[in-house]
């Protein structure tokens, strides 16, 4: 597996633990870290030239918590009294320093809402165990909260319990230190998604902006659009969203709205020329926030635009015919008239552009029985569609490309929206209709694609508290379904 390497990323956080066992073997080993919850893995790496163990072991668990209880009862125990006590804890993952700070797992970051207070937030968090203190970081000017917070716990144990079961809505991630973010500043080093540190300093992707971004704009292909929509699935704060577009030079408008119901927030963002657009298309679409969110970033519908400016000028044309009888100026309606041409000529090399768009960006897979078996592909739904039924998805081994996954999911019709989640293997897609979710579970269940078997289950009416909760217990069943 990809986490036996000792510097891989691993998900959930924290949940590989590193063991000094000596001459234990799996034998041994297996037994006693069972008792803290179900093992993903155990691992004894071995020398390759004699096969000898090395004296260490790896163990991946499918929860945090379970690590957690793990070191909290293992760490110094010995296994009998011939042997030396066991080292138990917390494996070392990609970016990490030789110096580990404690409360690196006693620390969360969370997303509040504005008007919550450290007292609201200690009573909820105090549920999963003891709070030390709760810090909500505030604006120097206006004195009102960023909307981000830190919950300190006393023990790894009790962080793990808060983060696995605190209510969805504050998207919580183990904060990291500050002393380990100046060492990696200094260093060069950082996330994957490494964070420019300003402002909400965990939302902003350097790599979006990197130094030679202004001329790598100007070389940026673009098709004659300034106007780009923006879809953030769940939903972020307008600030860190609005600051992250900015990074691209010559953003001029920013319009945000949000939709509770669906989950989701929504932006439209235009910019002074064509290239800054093509440029925020092409860096951001598809980013991954560290705390999950996915940004979809794509040309604004043209069309739509160019029928509501010819809409407006026959409107304009009709006011000057019915105001007070007078026939309106020759001039003006010959220059309608070539605007209005102008327009249609734009739309129809739009419509065709598109197409052709459509064609090229999703490169199917050259698995003829697999397509040849799925209905024709139908429009999707809008994003505010009332959802009628959902369908859990698991991938193996990781999801297929999101243009994938629209033109398998769309073809049973009244598909809304299908997404995944970072560092995860499993997403949902919304249907506007029960008839087209079935339809989509029939026939996709089992199948493969481009050599990504998937498994779509319908999901649960109303999600529950905890995701990682539905996912282990999808991911149990499924495992049931394979024996």
């Amino acid at each position: 597996m990809a986490f036996r390497d000792d510097h891989t990323e691993v998900a959930p956080p924290y949940s590989r633990v590193f063991v000094v066992c000596g001459k234990l073997n799996e034998d041994d080993l297996r037994p006693l870290f069972e008792k803290h919850g179900d093992l993903e893995d155990l691992y004894i790496p071995r020398d390759r030239n004699t096969g000898t163990a090395k004296g260490v072991a790896y163990v991946k668990y499918y929860k945090t918590s379970n690590a957690a209880a793990a070191i909290e009862e293992l760490h110094l125990k010995r296994v009998d009294k011939h042997s030396k006590p066991l080292k138990v804890m917390v494996a070392n993952q990609k970016h990490d320093t030789d110096v580990v700070s404690e409360d690196k797992y006693k620390r969360l970051f969370i997303k509040v809402p504005r008007q919550d207070s450290e007292r609201d937030i200690k009573d909820h968090f105090s549920e999963f165990g003891c709070v030390e203190f709760v810090k909500i970081p505030k604006d120097k000017s206006t004195n009102e909260s960023k909307g981000f917070a830190y919950v300190q716990y006393r023990t790894f144990i009790e962080a793990a319990k808060g983060y696995e079961r605190c209510d969805r809505k504050y998207r919580p991630m183990f904060a990291t230190p500050k002393e380990e973010l100046q060492r990696n500043s200094r260093s060069g080093q950082g996330q994957d998604n490494s964070m420019d540190m300003r402002a909400d300093n965990r939302f902003y992707p350097q790599s979006v902006y990197p130094q030679n971004s202004v001329s790598s704009m100007i070389n940026t292909p673009s098709d004659g659009y300034v106007t780009v929509n923006v879809t953030c699935s769940p939903q972020v704060p307008q600030q860190p969203l609005e600051q992250l577009f900015n990074i691209v030079p010559g953003m001029q408008q920013f319009e945000f709205s949000d939709d509770p119901y669906n989950g989701y927030s929504k932006a439209l963002v235009t910019y002074a020329n064509a290239s800054a657009a093509a440029y925020a298309v092409e860096k951001i679409n598809n980013y991954h926030f560290p705390s999950g969110e996915i940004l979809t970033v794509k040309p604004e519908n043209q069309l739509k635009r160019v029928a509501n400016d010819l809409t407006n000028m026959v409107d304009v044309f009709k006011k000057s015919l019915d105001g007070g009888g007078t026939s309106p100026n020759l001039m003006q309606l010959a220059e309608a008239i070539a605007q209005a041409s102008s327009l249609i000529k734009q739309a129809t090399s739009i419509q065709v552009g598109t197409e052709q768009l459509i064609d090229t960006r999703v490169d199917r897979p050259q698995l003829d029985d697999f397509w040849s078996s799925l209905p024709p592909s139908q429009p999707m739904l809008d994003r505010d569609a009332r959802v009628a039924k959902r369908c859990f998805i698991v991938f193996h081994p990781h999801p297929p490309p999101p243009a994938y996954l629209r033109d398998i999911f769309c073809r049973f019709g009244d598909l809304i929206d299908v997404s995944t989640f970072s560092n995860k293997t499993y997403g949902y897609a919304k249907y506007g209709s029960e008839r087209a979710a079935d339809n989509a579970m029939a026939c996709l269940h089992g199948k493969t694609v481009n050599g990504i078997r998937m498994k779509v289950l319908e999901a649960d009416e109303k999600p529950p508290r905890d995701d990682d909760d539905e996912m282990d217990g999808r991911r149990k069943r499924s495992r049931r379904d394979d024996d």
